[in-house]
Parts: structure tokens; C-alpha cells; sequence
């Protein structure tokens, strides 16, 4: 006679992670992936995190779990994990190895949007997460505009951006995606020009930036903690492209010479990170983001 354990091993499908630079692949065993766990804390809100739990640790087919960055914070009992080049969360283990958690959002073949999410309010754990606040120069006032300030988790990198107020009114694009770099990090996007955000560290080197594919855009992110920023138009030459490899650019992949004169204007900010933005009341745009850029991305 088989027992409950052997069932529910029998049941185990094997999915498979990684980074979105593919420097970190792994693969761990879970039953079919229906449901994920979003927590309101102050860390998984800004990293977008939607949990599963597995029994036993990923294995890694490329890299390893001495590759991954570390970031700890408040008790120090939750280790946060994610991938230093391009910034994906991935995982998060208790110190004492007794819990491990699984960001579903890097899982292939995981659709979040298809995903039924159970809320847990973490926020009313431990104590009260304090905002860091924004040290850094202002951007100008416009008018009819609203000033909203974040922050990354650690607060060594602060946002500070001006725009119409970020509620029910607002009539202006809020976008969800699901291509390859936004679904995983959990971006929820605002479209402001450049003039009206300041991305702001006293060390700069503090802030990661990761561009790929056609390197037109790069995506800023805090080096220490990994909370995905902002986004920008990458100023190099077309020569600084080609030497990273990047593919060509046209009307038909999507990012056609209009589409790149105006990414020059904007600075895209991700919402996730400004405690006075209440996400539940803005419902952002899907936008399939994953068919709309050719080619698509590869999974490893």
C-alpha cells in the first residue's frame, strides 16, 4: 500500500527557474503550480514576489547558491536571494534552512497572470517598516502635478518623480507586462518624462544597471536589496551596441526609429516602489509585452 508521502511525491512536477540573464538556471520539484501566496510586506511589495513552497532546495543546472546575492534585513532570519547582473528575485531562505520560498514569477512555463493569488498580510508582522526617504534634488514642480517619492528596500536609492495624482482620475498609461524582464521583477510601469523624475544615490555605484537584447533601454535596480527601479534610454553609440552583441534594430521587432525617439523623452518608473501609490486602486493595463517583441525570449 503507497503512502501519502509516495502520492504526493508521485504528484511532483519538475519546473525549472532562472535569472533573466540566464546566469543562474535551477530546477525544483513542486506539485503543478495553481495557486501563489503575494504578501503585503515591505519587501515582497516592492519585488512583486508570488511564493511557492517547496520541500527540498532547487538544484542548480548553471550557477550556484554561492552566485546569488544576499539581503537581509530587521531580525536577519530571512535570507532574500537574487541574481546581481539583472537583478530577478528568485528565492528566499530562512538562516536556518528550515524554510525556503520560491518567487513563481521566474518559474518557466508559469503564467501569473493565470495564477489564483492567496493575499497574506505580512505587513502586520515584526515591526513597523519605516520608508527611507528621498535626500536627493527634487524635479521641478508642473502643474496639476502631485510630488511622490520611494525608494528601493534598503533606501540606498531613492526615486522622486512628478506627476497628476495617482488615483482613480488618473488617465495616463499603468502598465503590467509580461514579457521576459517584467514579469519576472514584478514591474508595475509609469510613463513620465524625463524631466519629471530624479533617480537619486549618494553612492552611485549603488545603482545596478542591466540592459539586453537590443541594449535601446537599460533597467536600473539597487545593488544591495535588488529592488527593480526605473527604466531609460541607454546613451551609448551604435558601435558600444554592436560590441555588446545587440540585435538589430527595426519597425518589425518593435523597436522601430519612432518607438526609440520616443523611449529618449520618457523615464519609466515602477510604482511598486512609492508608499503613498495604492496599486489596488490604479488596476494597471495588461499589456503582452511577451508576443509584441521579436524575437521572443529563449528560456534556458
Amino acid at each position: 500500500m503507497s503512502t501519502s508521502t509516495e502520492k504526493e511525491d508521485a504528484q511532483l512536477r519538475t519546473y525549472r527557474g532562472n535569472c533573466h540573464c540566464k546566469a543562474l538556471v535551477y530546477e525544483v520539484q513542486l506539485p503543478e503550480i495553481k495557486l501563489a501566496h503575494e504578501c503585503n510586506c515591505s519587501i515582497c511589495h516592492k519585488k512583486g514576489y508570488l511564493w511557492v513552497f517547496p520541500k527540498t532546495k532547487p538544484q542548480f543546472v548553471k550557477g550556484d547558491d554561492a552566485a546569488l546575492k544576499n539581503y537581509t534585513f530587521g531580525s536577519r532570519k530571512i535570507v532574500h536571494k537574487f541574481c546581481p547582473t539583472c537583478a530577478t528575485p528568485l528565492m528566499a531562505e530562512s538562516v536556518d534552512e528550515s524554510k525556503l520560498a520560491i518567487n513563481a514569477r521566474a518559474l518557466q512555463g508559469v503564467n501569473p497572470w493565470q495564477l489564483e493569488i492567496q493575499q497574506y498580510d505580512g505587513a502586520a508582522l515584526g515591526d513597523k517598516y519605516e520608508h527611507p526617504q528621498h535626500k536627493g534634488p527634487l524635479p521641478a514642480a508642473f502643474e496639476g502635478h502631485k510630488l511622490y517619492t520611494g525608494s528601493c528596500h534598503c533606501g540606498a536609492v531613492t526615486v522622486a518623480f512628478q506627476s497628476k495624482p495617482l488615483d482613480e482620475t488618473f488617465d495616463e498609461p499603468i502598465v503590467d507586462c509580461n514579457c521576459s524582464i517584467c514579469s519576472r521583477n514584478g514591474y508595475i510601469w509609469v510613463y513620465p518624462i524625463r524631466e519629471k523624475v530624479v533617480l537619486f544615490a549618494s553612492d552611485p555605484s549603488n545603482i545596478g544597471k542591466y540592459s539586453f537584447a537590443r541594449h535601446v533601454l537599460y533597467k536600473s535596480f539597487c545593488k544591495i536589496c535588488g529592488v527593480p527601479l526605473t527604466n531609460h534610454h541607454n546613451d551609448i553609440t551604435d558601435e558600444e551596441r554592436k560590441a555588446l552583441g545587440a540585435l538589430p534594430i527595426s519597425r518589425e521587432s518593435g523597436f522601430g526609429e519612432a518607438r526609440i525617439k520616443r523611449i529618449k523623452t520618457l523615464h519609466p518608473v515602477n510604482l511598486r516602489l512609492f508608499p503613498d501609490v495604492d496599486l489596488k486602486k490604479l488596476r494597471p493595463e495588461r499589456k503582452d509585452g511577451a508576443h509584441m517583441i521579436q524575437p521572443p525570449y529563449e528560456n534556458p
